[in-house]
């Protein structure tokens, strides 16, 4: 009987969680601020309390720019098993990662139609277990801008080689800087070399452009012959076509170099496409876009996968209404007003809509570099991505820097490849052995701790 009695305990106190979800007014939600990221959201959320005639509010909690250290900041409310947040918006390549801790929407989502979602997307939206956990809020591809005017008034083609990139750079480069006013001020090639995970998305775009990968086949390969001629390739861009600054840039900083005009390429996203023919820029009506060129000894036209999913917590009071604001704010109708601003759709049918392509025809060029796309290999590394991304950002960091500051006999950076390489097939052995004793745990976790923990 007493056993009884605590069983009724505990429904009843679960019951009245799940009231306070219906009842609930604020939801908390977390966003980005890179370009007019954070504003496009702020307009869909203020729709949806509208649509809920004001009875429901959000809190938009803005995340830190780098996204490790967003990594960081989910890492420890998912560790406290925190009910603070409801909606997380999440890297693609986190939610793998955070998978046992993100809600399922299965019940919620019914109505969506799977099959338009592009599959390199959808394969992202799903747990290990197959419930439905995330909803794109948009999609991304690296991309090689270049200027269209410079190319046109020194007679060089759009490059269709890596190497064909670095000739044209450094050419045009050369020609510029007979310019007094732009001596040591105009460069060939602008990237991101910061120590955070762009930097993995940008080397893991020339690796795949030279025929390689980071991953492969559940080994890493990041000290392959293709590897070594990738960071090889970056280092010779360090000496002759960029400037130092680049191993502290992030999109925003690159994106202000190029936009001033002292530039011929930049490697960014496709958000910047809109900001950068803004009317107040150096380089407006001036810009063409493309894939990452492939390697003339072998690779393929590349372009990282990147994109921003929107989540549930596990932990969440509130999950029935915070699963309908992720609906509104991912929804067809809001991916396409977000065009507009060159954030890219994750529904294939908005790349042939007629709307889409008058508000910008920019949308036209990006379907065939999303089916391109490679994406980060965060399912080798499961938990230890975050581990795994830092040892490769730092380690090709380390590189550049050393490649500029040490004298050539010193410089050994096979040395910090084959390191690299080594504790990255550490991390997926630790991975492999994760997996292999949660099976023979039988899938228990801790339910019970979980729900008196979140309805307390």
């Amino acid at each position: 009987m007493k056993k009884y009695l605590i069983l009724i305990a505990v429904a009843v106190a679960f019951s009245a969680g799940v009231l306070s979800c219906v009842q609930a007014r604020t939801i908390k939600i977390t966003s980005r601020s890179k370009g007019v990221e954070l504003e496009l959201l702020r307009k869909a959320v203020d729709e949806w309390m509208a649509i809920h005639k004001g009875k429901h509010k959000v809190e938009i909690i803005t995340l830190p720019h780098e996204s490790n250290n967003c990594f960081a900041q989910y890492q420890g409310w998912f560790g406290a098993e925190s009910c603070d947040v409801d909606v997380l918006q999440m890297d693609v390549a986190w939610v793998g990662v955070f998978s046992d801790y993100l809600a399922s929407l299965d019940e919620y989502c019914t109505n969506l139609d799977m099959n338009d979602y592009f599959d390199i997307i959808k394969e992202n939206m799903y747990s290990n277990d197959g419930h439905l956990i995330a909803l794109p809020l948009y999609t991304d591809c690296g991309l090689l801008y270049y200027r269209k005017d410079l190319l046109e008034k020194y007679n060089r083609s759009v490059p269709k080689t890596l190497e064909e990139l670095y000739d044209t750079a450094l050419y045009i480069q050369t020609e510029e800087r007979k310019d007094e006013s732009k001596k040591n001020k105009f460069y060939g090639f602008i990237f991101q070399a910061k120590a955070f995970e762009i930097l993995t998305c940008n080397f893991l775009e020339i690796i795949d452009a030279c025929g390689g990968a980071i991953v492969k086949n559940g080994v890493a390969e990041i000290n392959s012959d293709k590897g070594i001629y990738a960071i090889e390739f970056l280092i010779k861009c360090m000496k002759n076509i960029t400037n130092r600054g680049v191993l502290t840039y992030s999109e925003e900083d690159a994106r202000g170099i190029f936009q001033l005009g002292n530039a011929v390429f930049i490697r960014n996203w496709p958000y910047a496409y809109t900001l950068m023919n803004g009317p107040s820029t150096a380089v407006a009506g001036k810009i063409g876009i493309m894939p990452i060129p492939p390697s003339a000894s072998g690779g393929k036209e590349s372009g990282a996968l990147g994109g921003w999913f929107m989540t549930v917590s596990k932990f969440s009071k509130n999950k029935a209404l915070a699963a309908d604001l992720v609906i509104y704010v991912t929804s067809k109708a809001q991916q396409k007003l977000r065009v507009a601003s060159s954030y890219l759709p994750a529904f294939k049918s908005l790349y042939s809509d007629k709307e889409v392509l008058e508000i910008n025809p920019f949308i036209a060029n990006m379907r065939e570099s999303l089916l391109n796309a490679v994406a980060r290999p965060s399912k080798s590394f499961g938990k230890n991505y975050s581990k795994a991304t830092s040892e490769i950002f730092n380690t090709i960091n380390t590189i550049l820097t050393d490649s500029l500051d040490e004298s050539p006999e010193d410089f050994k950076p096979q040395r910090l490849m084959k390191r690299l390489n080594d504790k990255l097939n550490t991390l997926i052995k630790k991975q492999n052995e994760k997996k292999t004793d949660a099976a023979n745990d039988n899938g228990k976790v801790g339910f019970f701790k979980r729900i008196m923990n979140c309805i307390s």
